[in-house]
């Protein structure tokens, strides 16, 4: 073994891909979820409102631990990386977007980089690197070009969220007389935890075991796909599978600071649409308006959707990261089978 990681949200959709690529490379992974499912009434809360009672015997003999257990206990011996997933859907076609719900949204991204920046601090020995999700939200919408050194984080809920969500990941830092930061990328404050900081702000996450892929791949296969709102808005994203090697790049190099985790080629809805449709050899003839999202996603989270954000990857591509999916058509060709068999998983059996 290799050495420790521990991954917080590691039951997720992104979870389970970091997990799988960092046993394939011979870590010991420890995963951080809820053990008990919260009651859909319920406000997922991560620090003291969560049961202590899941502390349970069992979970404590496997590579588990509740978010308590790493608050009450701090990090395991032999950590040498962190890496927090964690995050309630926001586009839960099921939530409404009411007060509570984006409560939740906030406390399950927020909360958990601060508990995990707290556990990290106080570990005897620190970890080489905390690296966490984060989102594209931050930058205003429009065709203006967007890279790490861009401004925003104030324009709406998501984008405060994402500077609040990344701030609560920032470690004590020491009381020299330093000048403030204006962005965490030409942060120059020297911490007082020798661990490095890595924020990758996501698109939409491209993969067949969950997200937008599986949500829609059954109407796809059916032939009543289409493009989403009017189509033409630019969409940033990038497939699972590079999400989690960029992760473990970060990790592995002295990456440290905002990174943006989107895939280089620029797409609009109506062209991922088309080359989706194309590789599942179905028609997308069949498009989704923008009033309907409105309708059941509510105007602001919507525009998740509708809007354009053109999000480029200068400094992830700078730092040498090589993308496995650069385009949407070699991501499609991966993730757009109804019957899919994970390549990652045949060559663990080997």
């Amino acid at each position: 073994m290799n050495g420790r990681i521990v991954v917080g949200g590691g039951t997720g959709f992104i979870g389970k891909e970091v997990v799988s690529l960092f046993e394939r490379l011979d870590y010991e992974v420890l995963v951080i979820s809820r053990k008990k499912k919260a009651k859909a009434s319920e406000n997922w809360q991560v620090k003291l409102e969560i049961l202590r009672d899941e502390r349970d015997e069992e979970s404590l003999n496997q590579n588990t631990r509740s978010w308590i257990d790493i608050e009450e206990d701090g990090l395991p011996s032999g950590t040498v990386a962190v890496v927090n997933t964690a995050g309630q859907n926001v586009l839960d076609p099921l939530r409404r977007w009411s007060p509570g719900f984006k409560q939740n949204v906030y406390n399950s991204r927020v909360n958990t980089n601060h508990l995990l920046a707290k556990a990290i601090a106080r570990s005897k020995v620190k970890p080489k690197a905390f690296v966490h999700m984060s989102g594209v939200g931050f930058y205003p919408p429009g065709l203006s070009v967007q890279d790490e050194n861009s401004d925003g984080g104030k324009h709406d809920f998501l984008a405060k969220l994402v500077t609040d969500w990344e701030r609560a990941a920032q470690l004590p830092v020491s009381a020299k007389n330093t000048p403030a930061p204006t962005t965490l990328v030409t942060c120059i404050v020297q911490p007082e935890v020798p661990t490095r900081v890595v924020s990758l702000r996501s698109g939409v996450v491209l993969g067949r075991n969950g997200g937008l892929v599986q949500q829609t791949i059954l109407p796809f296969f059916l032939g009543v796909g289409g493009s989403m709102g009017a189509g033409s808005q630019l969409m940033p994203w990038i497939h699972v599978k590079d999400l989690a090697s960029l992760i473990a790049h970060c990790v592995f190099s002295e990456c440290s600071g905002v990174y943006n985790a989107v895939a280089p080629q620029t797409v609009t809805n109506k062209q991922f649409v088309k080359v989706f449709a194309r590789e599942m050899g179905r028609p997308a003839i069949i498009p989704l308006p923008e009033f309907v999202l409105k309708a059941v996603f509510g105007a602001e989270r919507a525009s998740i959707i509708t809007q354009s954000q053109n999000v480029q990857p200068t400094r992830t591509l700078e730092s040498g990261f090589n993308f496995s999916y650069p385009t949407i058509k070699e991501a499609a060709e991966e993730f757009a089978h109804l019957m899919y068999i994970d390549p990652d998983a045949i060559e663990n059996e080997k």
